[in-house]
């Protein structure tokens, strides 16, 4: 059973929960330090808010659709948004809640700590990365040279340079 539940969910109820700590412990700080909030107008951080969740909402649904729960860690899937991050589901909670937490608060703080966010992500999906180069093999290696892991790789085709 734990098996199966790895496959389908991987690092994702781990990585949200440390996520989730992770914004708590930056609010934290930006009061207990008294870090000014962000003076931005209403309206643009309105704007930022829906486009970030539109985002998210994209990514969310789309993996869902390209890679339902039901095909995970059965099949290696390169396109859709996959074609683009190796984990766009977590790329979506990591960029896209963290930049909607931190206009909601409107945190310096929290838009800082996207790095460290993005650094635990960065390790603790080592494990479920491991798993798809055993399972999938060379193929996998492949796709990760090719492919960001949370963000896209923007690189120029050399042969039509």
């Amino acid at each position: 059973m734990a098996g199966r539940y790895n496959n389908i969910f991987g690092s994702g109820p781990t990585g949200v929960l440390t996520t989730v700590l992770l914004w708590v412990v930056a609010l934290q700080i930006s009061a207990w330090i008294s870090i000014p909030e962000m003076r931005i107008a209403p309206t643009f951080r309105w704007i930022l808010i829906a486009l970030f969740s539109i985002d998210a909402a994209v990514l969310l649904v789309w993996s869902h659709i390209i890679l339902p729960p039901s095909a995970r860690a059965k099949t290696l899937i390169t396109t859709g948004p996959y074609q683009y991050v190796r984990h766009p589901i977590y790329a979506a909670f990591i960029w896209s809640g963290t930049a909607i937490m931190a206009m909601v608060y409107k945190s310096w703080l929290l838009i800082i700590f996207v790095i460290p966010i993005h650094i635990f992500w960065v390790w603790h999906v080592q494990k479920e990365e491991n798993y798809m180069i055993e399972k999938f093999g060379p193929a996998y290696a492949d796709y990760m040279k090719t492919t960001g892991q949370f963000f896209p790789r923007f690189t120029v085709n050399q042969e039509n340079s």
